[in-house]
């Protein structure tokens, strides 16, 4: 059985073309806003222009690889019980920040290596154990299911492989928050708060990112690459099928892709490839 129907399929194209199109609009406007990297520029000034562009193509894939994330989620677990990009104010005991403070110090510190089961028992009996003061924050969440069946809710953030470092440790304070508030509001430990690493840029090697593994379980609060989407599709194949689109795409505009891109390189020096990668 497919991972996805075929209206899914669609809407999913629709995104990469979107990401795709915006930047082959940039092959003509070339607006850099920082300079390029000197050692870079004089060994290939002819093929600056297409590396940057490239790379800004990565990172902006994010954003569309998290509305993506939402039309399979859709589709698998329910539009009812999906929401992306929701913003909550969150409110907490006071006791059941400075546990989340505590954590996030010792994994700081290294003081002892990421446990979520643990991490979780802690903030439930500190919620239970509830101080009368409250502290109050407003989270912007990537994406939100619920599971009514099984009466679980999850809250998840996702990040590409490297993120800064400052992230890391701000993303595991929210989902800590998000696990926090979700036990109070919905009154149940059936709550869970997941890092969703959208590709391993390791594979196949086991990803092994210090500045992530430091604070994310992963056998608890962290899927990365065909865990994360197989997940969030329900279904074993959801990751595979998912690729298969993005490489039909591909191969249908290649000539698209490579007319735009190729207006980024500067052959005038030099001699002129004997193919076309679009041919």
């Amino acid at each position: 059985m497919s991972a996805f129907s075929v209206k899914a399929s669609q809407q999913i194209t629709v995104q990469i073309d979107l990401v795709v199109n915006r930047y082959l609009q940039k092959a003509v406007s070339l607006n850099r806003k920082s300079a390029p990297n000197p050692f870079v520029f004089a060994l290939l000034k002819d093929f600056e222009p297409l590396i940057h562009n490239i790379h800004g193509l990565k990172t902006s894939l994010g954003t569309e690889m998290e509305k993506i994330a939402e039309i399979i989620a859709n589709e698998s677990w329910g539009k009812q019980n999906v929401s992306r990009k929701s913003n909550l104010v969150v409110s907490l005991p006071q006791n059941v920040f400075q546990k989340i403070d505590t954590i996030l110090n010792g994994l700081s510190n290294v003081k002892y290596h990421p446990n979520y089961l643990k991490e979780k028992s802690e903030i439930i009996d500190a919620c239970v154990n509830a101080s009368n003061n409250f502290e109050t924050h407003k989270y912007e969440i990537d994406l939100q299911l619920y599971n009514p069946i099984e009466n679980h809710h999850y809250y998840l953030e996702m990040k590409g492989p490297d993120p800064n470092t400052t992230e890391v440790p701000g993303a595991k304070k929210r989902l800590l928050a998000l696990l926090a508030f979700g036990h109070i509001n919905f009154k149940t430990t059936k709550v869970d708060s997941i890092l969703g690493i959208y590709y391993n840029n390791m594979y196949p090697k086991p990803y092994k990112n210090p500045k992530v593994l430091n604070y994310f379980d992963p056998a608890g609060d962290m899927m990365v690459h065909d865990d994360f989407w197989n997940f969030i599709g329900k279904n074993s194949s959801t990751f595979s099928e998912l690729l298969q689109l993005f490489h039909d795409y591909g191969e249908k505009n290649k000539r698209k892709i490579w007319d735009g891109f190729s207006k980024l390189i500067n052959l005038s020096n030099g001699t002129n490839p004997t193919t076309n990668p679009a041919s």
